[in-house]
C-alpha cells in the first residue's frame, strides 16, 4: 500500500486558504461594498478610459489547490494536498482595441526553479464589427471542457474526453481570428504542435488548424442557452509533433440551459495516425443551481479505442496506474459553493471510474475524492 502523508505544510496551507475564504463575507458586512469587492478591484493598477494610450493594466492570475484521496481495487491508495495551478501576469488595454495579455505557470510545488513556463503571451486586436485577431502563445479551445477555462469549469478537472481527444496541453503559439455576431460564434486560428515553455520551439515541428463554429438556438426553444458548436482540428502527420498524433478531431458540443438547470455534452471523435489510435468519447454533464451560490454537478464519460491501449487516466489515477487502457468510463459527482463566483469557489467531487486493457492485463478501478479551492483574479 501507497500512503502519502497529509503533512504539517499541508494542513497549514489549507487552514491559510480557508481563513482567508470564509472571513471575507464577515469583514464585508459593515461597508457597501464587501470584503471580496475590495480584495479584487485591488488588482486594476491603472484605469483611464479617456487616454489615448494605456488605457487599463490589471494583475491577472490564479491560484488552484486540491486534497485528493484515490484509491483502487488492489488496495492501493494515494492522498495529499497538491497545488494545481499557480499563474501570474498582466493584461494592458492599449490604443484603439489592442489588448497585452501575459502569464507565467509557476511551480509552487517544487520551486527550484519555481518558473515553468509561459501560458498566455499574446498581442490581441478587436476591431469595431466584433472580431478579435490575437498572434502568440493562447489557448487552443477544442472539446468542451477544452474549450472552458480552467477558471470556469464546473468539475475539479477537465474530462477524459478532452484529456484523449484534446492536446493535454493548453497553450500554443499561433494566430487566431474568433467572435461573436448575432447567435453564431466562430474561430478559426494556426498552431504549431510544440510543448515548448516560450517561443523558442515554435513551428519547428507539424502544425495544427481549428476551426468552430457554433449557433445559439436560445430564442427559438424559449431558453436561456441552447449553444450547438462544431469544433474540428486538422493536424500535419509529422512524426516529430509533441501534440498527441490525432489527425483528425471532431466534437459535436451543446449547451442548454434553462433557470437553474444545466445540461452540457460533447461528442469527439479522432482519427490518429502512426502509432495513434482512433478514439471516440462521450460526455454528458447535467448541473442544478441549489442556490445562487450552490450547486450540484454529475458527469458522465465514456471512451473507446479502435484498437490497442491508447486511453489515458487523469491526474491523479495516472499516480496509482499509469498505463494506458482501451475501453473507460467514470462517474462524477461533485458539490461547487461560490463565494464570489468563479473568481472565487470551493469545489468537492467523487468519482468511481473503470478501465479495460485490450492485453489481457489487469485494468483499473477506483474510487477517488478531491476537495479543491479555485481563485482567480
Amino acid at each position: 500500500m501507497i500512503k502519502v502523508p497529509f503533512n504539517y505544510k499541508s494542513r497549514t496551507t489549507t487552514a491559510i486558504l480557508f481563513t482567508i475564504i470564509f472571513a471575507g463575507p464577515a469583514m464585508g458586512q459593515d461597508g457597501e461594498e464587501s470584503a471580496y469587492d475590495s480584495v479584487w478591484n485591488r488588482v486594476v493598477f491603472y484605469n483611464r478610459s479617456d487616454s489615448n494610450t494605456l488605457k487599463k493594466l490589471a494583475f491577472t492570475g490564479r491560484l488552484q489547490g486540491d486534497y485528493y484521496n484515490f484509491d483502487d481495487s488492489n488496495g492501493e491508495s494515494e492522498s495529499d494536498f497538491n497545488w494545481r495551478r499557480f499563474r501570474v501576469g498582466f493584461k494592458a488595454s492599449l490604443f484603439k482595441g489592442l489588448t497585452l495579455h501575459s502569464e507565467a505557470d509557476m511551480n509552487l510545488n517544487d520551486p527550484a526553479p519555481l518558473y515553468k513556463k509561459l501560458t498566455d503571451s499574446n498581442l490581441a486586436w478587436a476591431s469595431p464589427g466584433g472580431m478579435t485577431i490575437k498572434v502568440g502563445r493562447q489557448s487552443a479551445p477544442f472539446t468542451l471542457d477544452g474549450a472552458t477555462s480552467s477558471k470556469k469549469l464546473y468539475t475539479l478537472e477537465r474530462s477524459k474526453v478532452s484529456g484523449n481527444l484534446g492536446f493535454p496541453n493548453e497553450y500554443f503559439p499561433g494566430i487566431t481570428f474568433s467572435g461573436k455576431r448575432d447567435n453564431w460564434e466562430y474561430l478559426a486560428g494556426l498552431f504549431s504542435s510544440d510543448h515548448g515553455p516560450e517561443f523558442d520551439e515554435a513551428f519547428d515541428y507539424g502544425r495544427f488548424a481549428l476551426f468552430s463554429v457554433g449557433y445559439n438556438f436560445k430564442e427559438n426553444l424559449g431558453m436561456d442557452n441552447a449553444l450547438i458548436r462544431l469544433d474540428y482540428v486538422n493536424q500535419e502527420q509529422d512524426v516529430t509533433n509533441k501534440t498527441p498524433h490525432h489527425k483528425n478531431v471532431a466534437s459535436l458540443v451543446t449547451k442548454f440551459e434553462k433557470g437553474n438547470i444545466h445540461l452540457w455534452a460533447d461528442l469527439s471523435l479522432s482519427d490518429g495516425y502512426g502509432s495513434q489510435n482512433d478514439l471516440i468519447g462521450l460526455q454528458l454533464m447535467p448541473f442544478y443551481d441549489i442556490t445562487d451560490r450552490t450547486q450540484v454537478v454529475f458527469r458522465y464519460t465514456y471512451l473507446k479505442s479502435s484498437d490497442g491501449d491508447s486511453i489515458r487516466l487523469s491526474k491523479y489515477e495516472k499516480d496509482l496506474f499509469g498505463i494506458k487502457g482501451n475501453e473507460a468510463s467514470e462517474m462524477f459527482l461533485g458539490i461547487n459553493h461560490f463565494l464570489y463566483g468563479h473568481k472565487l469557489k470551493w469545489q468537492n467531487g467523487i468519482q468511481y471510474t473503470e478501465m479495460d486493457r485490450e492485453s489481457g492485463n489487469q485494468g483499473y478501478n477506483g474510487w477517488g475524492f478531491t476537495s479543491g479551492i479555485r481563485i482567480s483574479w
